[in-house]
């Protein structure tokens, strides 16, 4: 009956180690998710050779922005202004303002990566700890039961060593 207890202690155990490296990485500040997302590096998601490709795939709603206020909300708030504005000038402020726009992108994405990822490193812990460890855990659970089964066959082993030596 001893040695029946000897292999499913140690599944429990290489389980339970198993079962605690995951909820160290997704608690510990030291060794964990944490630490990962802030050794990335921001420039890696925002490359300067890619600026411009970026900067287009948001100009068409830039542009339909641009349309609505000069030709909607310039009127209701200015009436002054939008008297004097035609569509001319509409087409000219337009392409003024998506040139200083197209300038001022890079910085401005880069400011918005850093302070994303600082609001993550700040919230993580918070907000997002038990949604990460819940689906750690959920994805590492073959992978315990996987340790479970290796910790039994090595108990099983164990006590066949011990009991012919």
């Amino acid at each position: 009956m001893d040695y029946l207890i000897i292999p499913i202690l140690v599944a429990l155990l290489t389980w339970f180690i198993a079962w605690l490296l995951v909820k160290i990485f997704a608690t510990s500040k030291q060794f964990g998710l944490q630490k990962i997302i802030h050794q990335i590096d921001i420039s890696f998601f925002f490359k300067s050779q890619n600026n411009e490709q970026q900067f287009e795939a948001v100009l068409p709603i830039i542009d339909k922005q641009l349309d609505d206020f000069f030709k909607h909300k310039l009127g209701e708030k200015m009436p002054a202004i939008a008297m004097f504005i035609g569509d001319q000038t509409i087409e000219q402020l337009k392409i003024i303002f998506i040139q200083e726009l197209r300038s001022i992108y890079p910085s401005m994405m880069h400011k918005i990566l850093t302070q994303g990822k600082r609001d993550v490193e700040e919230n993580l812990s918070a907000q997002w700890k038990s949604i990460i460890e819940s689906k750690l855990m959920k994805a590492t659970k073959p992978y315990r039961y996987l340790s479970f089964g290796i910790g039994l066959v090595f108990g099983i082993l164990m006590v066949m060593l011990i009991h012919h030596l």
